[in-house]
């Protein structure tokens, strides 16, 4: 029996667009903001994590409603906010500050997804398992330990360019 991948296309766009939107935001985090080309990767950015969560609705190993679907739409929410705040909240004083946290926090959401992923499917680092205990204890623990430092990074950044100096 041929072993596969991919369980289905949907499957290799989603890969393919998270490591699009990994290596892209990568680099609109690391690069100059409110340029041009600030805008045009983040467009891209943007528009791979949509797909990406789009497609995440329809992989064939999370057909049933639960998690995974769940943090797909927060990510996508995350991630339209993000883009969005320019336009919807440019009257606000806080529009940059808003598009500021809910992108970057979708970019840290990317990379725990990541991390979990290398976890729970690299056999060079963990084992491959299903969806038993020691699956979800990769998955939570991989989690959090992204989003405490992403966390502490996005905070210290947040306190030096947007809170008042004394």
């Amino acid at each position: 029996m041929e072993e596969r991948m991919f369980s289905s296309n949907f499957g290799l766009i989603h890969t393919l667009c998270a490591v699009i939107a990994i290596v892209i935001g990568g680099l609109v985090v690391l690069l100059r903001k409110g340029t041009k080309q600030h805008k045009v990767l983040g467009y891209i950015f943007f528009s791979a994590m949509v797909i990406m969560n789009l497609t995440a609705l329809f992989t064939k190993s999370i057909y049933s409603f639960g998690p995974y679907h769940l943090m797909a739409i927060g990510s996508l929410a995350f991630a339209t906010g993000g883009v969005s705040a320019p336009v919807l909240f440019r009257k606000s004083r806080n529009w940059l500050r808003i598009h500021y946290d809910l992108m970057l926090w979708s970019y840290v959401g990317l990379i725990a997804a990541m991390f979990s992923e290398i976890a729970v499917r690299v056999p060079a680092v963990g084992i491959v398992i299903g969806g038993g205990t020691l699956f979800w204890i990769l998955v939570i623990a991989c989690s959090v330990a992204t989003f405490v430092v992403g966390g502490h990074m996005i905070s210290s950044h947040r306190r030096a360019n947007f809170e008042p100096r004394h």
